[in-house]
């Protein structure tokens, strides 16, 4: 699996994400556009999109997941937008929590968990599912102020305490008496080898000692496995386990939430 920096890819004489994104769906609400219509007007970016990286990539099905996705009539949108890209598109049958869903099949697979968690960090939402609960954590702006690519950091790094506490307390929301022994956490930002973190709206580029925090302020019981991947591998994961690709080698996995993100699936 291979993730892929899709957010900045030209499209129509824009980067994908200014077109294909939670800001752009934001600014046609506030511009009256009907909730009917938001889907559609995501279409030309998306379809134009997907036939480069098809053509680039070489693959032979696409798959789909995002709070987007869950906008009225994206299916039927997208049906209609991608009839000549001549390859499989396929929905997540549950668009916005499939990934963390499969993060709990991915510890449970690789590990002998009794009680495994899964936390999907999302640029506008948390979604924490365990084997009995999936939670949903909405980011406070007021809070955690979306801090773009290219706009100054707080000197004083009270952005990055504010975001770790945010996470660590959709951790913590489980019941007391669980132990948790297997944790996954998908980060919506590139990751190195060290577990440190490329750029994203919360700021916290950089920041090596990021993971470490969060599990530190979170103070699960039980300890365990720990697995950290970026949210695009995490939904590539999902669509690894979706029965409707099972024949398909290289899927392209398109996350489709705040911002486009992207992972290439490739079977053995």
């Amino acid at each position: 699996m291979t993730p892929l920096e899709v957010w900045n890819l030209p499209v129509l004489g824009h980067e994908l994400w200014e077109l294909l994104s939670t800001p752009r769906v934001e600014a046609d609400r506030k511009a009256g556009v009907p909730e009917h219509e938001l889907a559609t007007r995501l279409m030309p970016a998306l379809a134009s999109a997907l036939e480069s990286l098809v053509r680039q990539h070489k693959v032979d099905a696409v798959w789909l997941s995002g709070g987007l996705a869950c906008l009225d009539g994206f299916e039927q949108a997208l049906t209609a937008a991608t009839t000549k890209l001549d390859r499989p598109v396929v929905l997540a049958a549950s668009p916005r929590f499939a990934p963390v869903h499969a993060g709990l099949r991915l510890l449970k697979s690789s590990v002998s968990a009794r009680e495994a968690l899964c936390l999907d960090v999302g640029q506008t939402s948390l979604k924490c599912a365990s084997r009995e609960t999936l939670q949903v954590f909405e980011r406070d702006t007021t809070v955690l102020p979306r801090l773009f690519i290219g706009m100054p950091r707080p000197e004083d790094g009270h952005h990055i305490t504010a975001a770790v506490r945010f996470l660590a307390g959709a951790l913590r929301a489980l019941p007391r008496d669980t132990s948790v022994d297997a944790l996954c956490l998908a980060l919506p930002c590139p990751l190195d080898e060290a577990l440190v973190p490329g750029g994203c709206t919360y700021g916290w580029e950089g920041h090596s000692t990021l993971v470490a925090d969060i599990l530190a302020e979170a103070r699960l019981p039980g300890g365990g496995e720990v697995l950290v991947l970026n949210d695009a591998e995490l939904a590539a994961e999902a669509a690894r386990g979706d029965s409707r690709l099972a024949s398909h080698r290289r899927i392209l996995c398109l996350t489709l939430g705040f911002g486009p993100g992207g992972a290439l699936l490739v079977r053995d």
